[in-house]
């Protein structure tokens, strides 16, 4: 009898100290040092090799994705592509960059569309898939995850998203 009365309060210190670590281990990471996204998360941008630009910046992109940005420096027609909307490339894409729920994409993309101002863009299912479109068409913008980027080859250039 004797043991199992010491086997509770000794299960009970070490939940309370497992605890306790759980705790203060977080806080001991390096001050001012946020932790880098896993690199499956990391988007990356496929562009037309053609395509000149070497950075974009996530507001450019977000007016390129609504419609509201549709030439290239010059007279190339923005051609935006999209995964799928619930997939891991579209999740921190919408997140991210749109700041929006794919819901609330579509909405307004359907506004767009009753008014006459464009048409929502294609989705495209995988990188490979997205990478074929964008090499089609020299105004052509997708985005990819950093672990899908063994899908690029030469017709496209892969640009970080900033």
């Amino acid at each position: 009898m004797r043991p199992r009365a010491l086997a509770l309060p000794v299960a009970l210190a070490l939940a309370l100290a497992l605890a306790l670590a759980a705790l203060v281990l977080p806080a001991m990471a390096a001050p001012g040092k946020e932790a880098e996204p896993p690199k499956q998360a990391r988007l990356v941008l496929v562009v037309h090799a053609e395509n000149t630009i070497s950075r974009l910046d996530r507001s450019t992109l977000k007016n390129m994705y609504l419609g509201l940005t549709t030439f290239w420096v010059g007279s190339v027609r923005v051609r935006p592509y999209n995964r799928v909307h619930e997939g891991a490339a579209g999740k921190p894409f919408f997140r991210d960059v749109l700041g929006m729920t794919p819901a609330r994409y579509r909405h307004t993309w359907q506004k767009h569309q009753l008014s006459g101002q464009g048409v929502e863009p294609e989705v495209v299912a995988t990188a490979a898939s997205l990478v074929a479109k964008v090499a089609a068409n020299a105004g052509a913008i997708g985005y990819i995850l950093d672990s899908e980027s063994g899908a690029a080859d030469a017709r496209v250039r892969l640009i970080p998203l900033e």
